[in-house]
């Protein structure tokens, strides 16, 4: 007697999200920098406007300045912001998603008001990797994400503004 087939089918419901090729990298060459307008263009229209949003609060700043600056071939080109000649963030496109990255002291992070920040900071400050003393936070520029990013920048500007308070070796 012949076995019974499922109605399903004979294919792995799962092997179809598998199949699916990751995003591809916006700007992955070396020799071919883009300009900074360029990365809001791989986005689209309303999260275009949300990182050009974050671009213009950082341009805002006088001693704030934007370099385009390549992270290789897996993350591409993305702008990288310093403030008086220290790092203060990087924005970029990851996965066909705007991305900010952020580090903070531990005066800048104490004087980040968390309670106000939406569930997307709450979320970027649990999955925080580096240590007490410098954490690394990838806050996603989506629904509330630009506005916790900025946010979070402000109290990082109010640190760096404030050297006493930094550590000497923290970027």
């Amino acid at each position: 007697m012949p076995k019974a087939r499922s109605a399903g089918g004979t294919r792995d419901k799962t092997s179809a999200v598998r199949d699916k090729p990751p995003p591809k990298v916006p700007f992955p060459k070396k020799a071919q920098p883009p300009t900074p307008t360029a990365f809001a263009a791989q986005l689209p229209l309303p999260l275009g406007r949300k990182f050009d949003a974050v671009r213009g609060f950082l341009a805002k700043h006088k001693d704030v300045s934007e370099d385009v600056f390549f992270y290789g071939p897996h993350s591409g080109w993305g702008l990288r912001y310093v403030a008086s000649g220290r790092p203060l963030c990087t924005l970029l496109v990851h996965r066909a998603r705007p991305l900010g990255i952020v580090s903070l002291e531990p005066a800048a992070a104490e004087a980040v008001r968390w309670a106000d920040l939406s569930d997307v900071a709450h979320k970027a400050r649990r999955a925080a990797h580096g240590s007490p003393s410098l954490l690394w936070l990838d806050v996603p520029l989506e629904a509330s994400g630009a506005a916790d990013f900025k946010a979070l920048l402000k109290a990082k500007l109010t640190a760096l503004r404030n050297p006493q308070n930094l550590t000497p070796d923290a970027p």
